[in-house]
């Protein structure tokens, strides 16, 4: 049985586009809400509240929590932040192996399988390229 987890580097990509937005926010809000200094401030502690939240807390938790487990038989996923969701599929069920990869997918880890089965379907998220092509050989031979 092999162990997956997701790559880190799709973390810090992923948590640089949420700063980047919160940038773009502050700028917008600070120069069409000028005027009303009380809404541009509120507004302004919610982007950066909520850029803190995800960037900092849910993001990380949600990327040590979930966990892929791959054997010639099974297929299991375990996730969640608040609460441990788990996905079992039997590797014989496997109809469809798809396999999303991005630019720079070697160093960003963006990079999904979806994996099809008769009545279901299982995104396996942030793989690293090599973890992406090993199961990808895996499912294809099984």
């Amino acid at each position: 049985m092999r162990k997956y987890q997701p790559k880190r580097a799709a973390l810090i990509v992923i948590d640089v586009a949420i700063v980047v937005l919160a940038a773009i926010l502050t700028g917008f809000t600070v120069g069409y809400l000028s005027n009303y200094k009380i809404i541009m401030t509120l507004l302004l502690c919610l982007f950066w509240l909520a850029a803190i939240l995800f960037a900092a807390v849910l993001l990380p938790a949600y990327f040590s929590r979930t966990v892929i487990y791959i054997s010639p038989t099974d297929i299991s996923m375990k996730t969640g932040i608040v609460y441990v969701k788990r996905h079992h599929m039997k590797a014989d069920a496997v109809q469809y192996v798809s396999t999303i990869t991005t630019f720079m997918s070697k160093y960003t880890g963006l990079n999904f399988v979806i994996l099809r089965a008769m009545g279901g379907t299982m995104v396996l998220p942030f793989l690293g390229l090599d973890d992406l092509h090993e199961i990808e050989e895996l499912m294809s031979n099984s």
